[in-house]
């Protein structure tokens, strides 16, 4: 027992002399020890939640190449053309360098559009049921000054809920960062853009069928066609950090064809999110939606209302 302890003490000052024999000299290390606190502490000081800010109101603009991941999943429930059960995946990938920044979304849907008392076959029209949409969302920025920048961008649509087979929205724009305090962030964007639509097969068959009975002049605004038209997108942001691990969201966006006044649609979504771990959050949203440009051929509301809770996952 007694050779295993003076064994074991002669490794421990073996490890203890090596130690010191690589250390470099205590003035370096402290020098070198404040040099990466003071770095470390200047980068989680300048950098925060960076794709919420406007890259020159950092002094220095950041020269590295910054990229940001997050995806969330809510359940939702809709109300207006049907109340239905929804599941929404979403992404978002944030990119940047210098004073450039590029945005990639993209969205998917799948619901449970069945009403309770449609009829009795119901159930073998998979049609009815289910109903599946995409959305992608390209936006390139350029920082201008503190407060303004440039964006271009484009959307594009895959609804079999409304029967829409594409539709692509082209801009570009201006946008201001209005507020940039610590804790509450207002942006507003506005852009002229450039819109095709293309309705699925679907439509063009019901509007088949509608005109074999005769009832084609009860049909308003069909669409046989690509539909090309400009629009004007205008888009309003905020960001507010209530506390630590709490943040408000809200955002406004609108779309409106100045030669058709008619033609517009709107989009208004509040929500929380509620930070559980340094990646993991909690969602609570509130969305509605509204198209003037609703086709009465299919008998689809104008507004949809959708109340949602989800986890998001941010890098």
């Amino acid at each position: 027992k007694k050779m295993k302890r003076v064994l074991k003490c002669i490794f421990c000052l073996w490890v203890a002399f090596l130690m010191m024999a690589n250390a470099p000299p205590a003035s370096v290390a402290q020098e070198e020890s404040g040099q990466a606190a003071k770095g470390e502490v200047e980068k989680k000081r300048d950098l925060g939640e960076w794709w919420h800010r406007n890259p020159l109101t950092y002094n220095p603009v950041p020269e590295e190449f910054l990229y940001h991941f997050e995806a969330t999943y809510s359940w939702d429930r809709v109300t207006g053309n049907f109340t239905s059960d929804k599941h929404d995946l979403g992404t978002l990938l944030s990119l940047r360098k210098k004073i450039f920044t590029y945005n990639l979304r993209y969205a998917f849907d799948k619901r449970n559009v069945a009403k309770p008392k449609d009829p009795p076959n119901q159930e073998e029209n998979r049609d009815l049921r289910t109903s599946t949409k995409h959305e992608i969302h390209n936006d390139f920025r350029i920082a201008l000054t503190k407060r303004l920048y440039g964006a271009a961008g484009s959307f594009w649509l895959e609804d079999d809920y409304i029967k829409i087979d594409k539709r692509l929205t082209y801009y570009g724009g201006m946008g201001a960062n209005l507020l940039n305090h610590p804790r509450l962030k207002l942006d507003v964007f506005g852009a002229y853009g450039y819109e095709e639509k293309d309705r699925t097969s679907d439509y063009h068959d019901i509007y088949l069928m509608v005109k074999d009975w005769g009832l084609e002049g009860s049909i308003k605004n069909y669409e046989p066609g690509t539909q090309s038209y400009s629009l004007i997108y205008l888009a309003q942001s905020a960001r507010a950090y209530l506390t630590r691990s709490l943040a408000l969201n809200q955002s406004v966006t609108y779309f409106v064809d100045p030669d058709e006044n008619d033609r517009y649609r709107w989009k208004f979504n509040i929500g929380l999110d509620i930070k559980l771990t340094k990646h993991i959050l909690a969602s609570i949203s509130y969305e509605e939606e509204y198209d003037n440009d609703a086709d009465s051929l299919l008998g689809v509301l104008k507004r949809d209302a959708t109340k949602g809770v989800g986890i998001k996952i941010s890098f």
